[in-house]
């Protein structure tokens, strides 16, 4: 009688692809791609606010438009004005989403699909979530700005107080991982 030791080839194998099928079901619970993803894309905007309103402020400046409620038109052709506030884009659709070229749609109104983003404005600050987190929610009855904070995503531009302090802008993204 012969004395084995060991383990055969098929137990190897069959404790292999065990492994493998619980490694293949159980990564995606520690692995979250669409949270930092968001979360990614929320600290960019933040960026592209920034850029958006030195460069609007640059050429306010250059043409003389620093007072506390301005027009500026960013194409020199009449249909592209970005309304200003101490020089900087105002906080508003006509203010830092245009100075920005952003697709975005105000949260009242609902989710949609076709646009990247949707805003809230409040007095003298806009916030702006990936419309990508409201899919699904009824918005229908009307959302107001705390519907907006409680998914912890989000990009904040508060106007500037005056010409020589640029805007606040901010980023919570505690929630975007959710």
């Amino acid at each position: 009688m012969r004395n084995q030791k060991g383990f055969t080839l098929i137990e190897l194998i069959i404790v292999i692809v065990v492994l493998g099928i619980l490694a293949v079901t159980a990564a995606p619970q520690f692995i979250n791609f669409s949270g930092d993803a968001r979360e990614s894309t929320v600290r960019g905007l933040k960026g592209a606010l920034s850029g958006s309103a030195q460069t609007v402020y640059g050429k306010a400046s250059i043409a003389g438009l620093l007072g506390a409620d301005e027009e500026l038109d960013l194409d020199d052709d009449g249909t592209s004005d970005v309304s200003l506030v101490n020089g900087y884009p105002a906080a508003d659709v006509d203010g830092i989403i245009a100075a920005s070229n952003m697709g975005a749609v105000l949260l009242e109104d609902g989710y949609d699909e076709s646009q990247d983003w949707v805003y809230r404005l409040s007095p003298n600050e806009i916030s702006i979530a990936p419309s990508a987190l409201f899919a699904g929610d009824d918005l229908s009855g009307g959302a107001s700005y705390s519907t907006l904070q409680s998914k912890n995503c989000y990009a904040k531009y508060v106007e500037a107080s005056s010409s020589n302090k640029g805007p606040e802008i901010s980023v919570v993204v505690s929630g975007c991982g959710d």
